[in-house]
């Protein structure tokens, strides 16, 4: 048989929980499920940019990419947007 216990809190900056459970929950082992809301993140220009630029390889070819490269890198990551 399972039970069902359901507390709130806040997650702090450090991401760690430290929760006590009431003495009437068993010893033993148990699941935990972190449910959180999700903000939709806004996307403009300068956030999609800054992504591409953070998503790039480092160092591919010994430290600059060509305008082929790029150019084929940006076709690569087109792509999966599809899948």
């Amino acid at each position: 048989m399972q039970a069902y216990y359901e507390i709130e809190t806040e997650i702090p900056v450090t991401h760690q929980l430290n929760i006590k459970l009431p003495d009437t929950i068993p010893v033993g082992r148990a699941k935990i499920a972190i449910i959180y809301e999700v903000t939709e993140v806004q996307s403009d220009k300068k956030t999609m940019m800054a992504d591409f630029l953070n998503n790039l390889p480092d160092n591919p070819t010994g430290g600059c990419l060509t305008k082929d490269e790029i150019k084929t890198y940006i076709q690569q990551e087109r792509s999966s947007w599809d899948d």
